[in-house]
């Protein structure tokens, strides 16, 4: 099968490794941020800052800010000061290991025949292989019950045995020096958790370097033939090297490889052990001496195997080290890592992207037409398998095992990729022969033989439900990648408007039925307070009603549909007096407005009336003259003289008027001077220009 395993490190912020299957779906995922840095597997020269009797432990400055916590347990016999000066032991960086023989018979052995994984790697499912399995009664190759780094020793030390006896007051100073490995991450106000026996992890074997005859088998691996190949494997690469203070671990992925292989591994992790002790011998505590491969090498590592045909990595640093890492662990697959140099991002180039995007979604879909839906809670992951559009089977039957064999694998592959751990219930399609259950339970089993959490599973109960169990490697995808919801808190539902509108009319009669407010206010989120104003007119007019108070609704934008605020207030009498209705005495000006016109009518009249008047008067005047034989000029030309006597007349009506004012303000102040104003005439020029001034006795 033709795997690629994809490096997206184009941030330097962010880390992304994915592992692809032949159909570019996505197998395995890994992330790491910087802004968490993982200080596990780290390597440091420590000193002892204070011993602690009560619980026989030490804590150590490795130099960080936060003291490390070391237990006794784990502190290495070599560094206790009781023990006699005759052994003649390096306790500080050990002893210095030499490299494994490799024969002639390792060079011509060939690569076993055993195909593991062979069920899981078809993308169909193979029922007829299953079968074979049942009846058979074989066993897995691979026990999920196990823990990936899980061990069955082989070889057994009493050494230690020696010296339970002994106190860590009695045995530990303050201020010594010691080598130690982180083994727990800082949490909180808690420091890391160290250990002396150090460890250092290859592709196929573990090495223990200062821990002797501890060596051991990987207890995933539950195949009697290939454990028997491996332990004889260990047993020799220990055996004929001349140091046998070390320890040797065939690690899970170590399973069907060769001997030459395992030696190849072996060798590169006692060359970093040796440089790690020169390193340690040549510095000062406390000193940061090495540190854990990071997400890059440490991916490719677990997922490089023979199935993968490619690494391709995105990101000029990631390339360089991945060049260098497989030179020193898999020199002859080199050719296998290429540089991604294209403009578009890799993920997006594979359709990685939106893979990723789809592990938020619940429901996942199945090739047949079925579908699963996978539920978190606070208690367990609740996963439901349904048939949807599957109806390609001949019967009932057969489209629930096929439905059912497609979920388990998908199950299997999105607990990986998500993480889902703890308690796992899943609702399988109901299944009547006994026969099928037991197909599916084995094909379960076999789908998490590749996880390296440690798996527990129980029967297919009546109902159809099964019961898992998976440990906790880290926290989930949903749990790092998201937050809750701040519109429904994490419920996933809200309350309908109608439902929460009657809720808040429910609230305002609770809150007011026992005292007397004059004003309720109410704020909650538009939608409610909408369907509110256009529905339940009655409703609210029925409240202000009964209980004689105002209701206002206002809109509140940090309100959420389960959520709303009533402010209930209570008028002072002072408040209300000056909230009385103040209404004008006077309030109808009809009558006003009905006299104004009355007198506008009877003034036209009047003036209609003098207008007829002294037409009259002009016509007798004009037969009068007619009569005497005096000449009339016509209208159209009027006399000179006319318009000279009606001037004269005009003016003199003016000076009466300003004496007669003269008058009235020099009997009330004795004398006064009058200044005349210009007084318009009939063309626009004023009458009067000068000031006359007059002194009245």
């Amino acid at each position: 099968m033709s795997k690629k395993i994809i490096v997206d490190a184009n941030f330097p912020s962010e880390t992304r490794v994915v592992l692809l299957d032949k159909n570019n779906n996505i197998e395995n995922l890994e992330f790491s941020s910087t802004n968490k840095k993982q200080i596990k597997g780290n390597i440091y020269l420590a000193k002892i800052t204070r011993i602690e009797p009560s619980l026989q432990a030490a804590f150590v400055d490795y130099g960080n800010e936060k003291g490390a916590f070391l237990p006794f347990s784990e502190i290495h016999p070599d560094y206790y000061q009781t023990l006699s000066t005759d052994k003649k032991i390096n306790t500080l960086a050990g002893n210095e290991l030499s490299s494994a023989e490799i024969t002639s018979e390792d060079l011509a052995e060939k690569s076993a025949n055993t195909k593991f994984h062979e069920l899981i790697d078809s993308d169909d499912v193979d029922i007829s292989t299953i079968e074979k399995m049942i009846d058979e009664k074989l066993q897995s190759d691979f026990n999920i019950d196990a823990e990936d780094d899980e061990i069955e020793s082989i070889s057994r030390d009493n050494e230690e045995s020696q010296h339970r006896h002994y106190k860590i007051q009695e045995v530990l100073k303050k201020g010594q020096i010691l080598l130690i490995q982180a083994t727990k991450e800082e949490r909180g106000n808690k420091g890391a958790s160290m250990t002396t026996f150090i460890s250092l992890a290859g592709k196929y074997c573990v090495l223990m370097p200062n821990k002797p005859s501890q060596n051991g088998i990987s207890r995933k691996i539950s195949n009697a033939e290939e454990r028997k190949r491996l332990k004889k494997i260990i047993n020799d690469l220990v055996s004929k090297t001349e140091n046998k203070s070390f320890s040797v671990i065939a690690r899970t992925a170590g399973a069907g490889h060769t001997t030459l292989e395992i030696k190849k591994d072996y060798d590169y992790l006692a060359k970093l052990w040796n440089k790690i002790r020169e390193t340690t011998l040549q510095s000062q505590a406390p000193c940061f001496i090495h540190q854990e491969d990071g997400i890059i090498l440490k991916t490719i590592r677990d997922m490089f195997d023979r199935n993968v045909k490619e690494i391709i990595v995105q990101g000029k640093q990631a390339y360089t080290s991945c060049i260098k890492f497989m030179n020193d662990i898999l020199p002859h697959e080199v050719k296998s890592v290429k540089e991604y140099k294209s403009k578009t991002p890799i993920f997006t180039k594979f359709g990685i992207e939106d893979q990723l995007i789809k592990l938020y979604q619940p429901v996942v879909y199945l090739p047949s037409g079925g579908y699963i839906v996978i539920n978190p809670t606070e208690a367990l992951v609740s996963i439901d398998v349904n048939s949807g559009k599957s109806t390609s089977e001949r019967n009932v039957e057969e489209m629930a095992l096929k439905t059912n064999l497609e979920a388990a694998k998908e199950i299997s592959r999105q607990a990986r990729l998500r993480d889902l751990s703890g308690l796992l219930i899943i609702d399988f399609i109901d299944l009547n022969e006994n026969k099928n259950k037991k197909i599916l339970e084995r094909s379960l089993w076999e789908y998490f033989s590749k996880d390296k959490a440690r798996i527990q599973t129980s029967h297919i109960s009546s109902f159809g439900l099964l019961e898992m169990s998976r440990q906790r490697l880290r926290p989930s995808f949903l749990e790092m990648n998201s937050n809750i919801c701040s519109h429904c808190s994490g419920k996933g539902v809200v309350r309908a408007d109608e439902s929460n509108a009657m809720l808040i009319l429910r609230t305002i009669e609770n809150e007011i039925f026992n005292s007397s407010y004059d004003v309720v206010n109410v704020f909650g989120i538009a939608s409610s307070v909408i369907y509110l104003l256009n529905n339940k007119r009655a409703e609210i007019s029925f409240v202000e009603n009964k209980y004689n108070i105002k209701l206002n609704f206002c809109i509140d934008k940090d309100a959420t549909s389960d959520s709303y605020s009533i402010e209930k207030i209570k008028l002072s009498d002072k408040y209300k007096s000056l909230e009385l209705d103040d209404t004008p005495v006077l309030q109808d000006t009809s009558e006003i407005y009905n006299e104004f016109s009355d007198n506008s009518k009877h003034t036209q009249n009047k003036t209609k009336q003098k207008i007829e008047r002294i037409t009259n008067v002009s016509t007798n005047t004009k037969t009068e003259a007619k009569a005497e034989g005096i000449e009339i000029a016509s209208e159209d030309q009027p006399d000179a003289q006319e318009r000279s006597a009606t001037k004269k007349r005009r003016q003199n009506r003016n000076r009466k008027r300003i004496a007669k004012k003269s008058n009235t303000q020099s009997a009330n102040n004795n004398s006064t001077a009058v200044s005349t104003s210009e007084l318009p005439s009939d063309n626009g020029s004023p009458v009067i220009k000068d000031s006359v001034e007059k002194t009245v006795s």
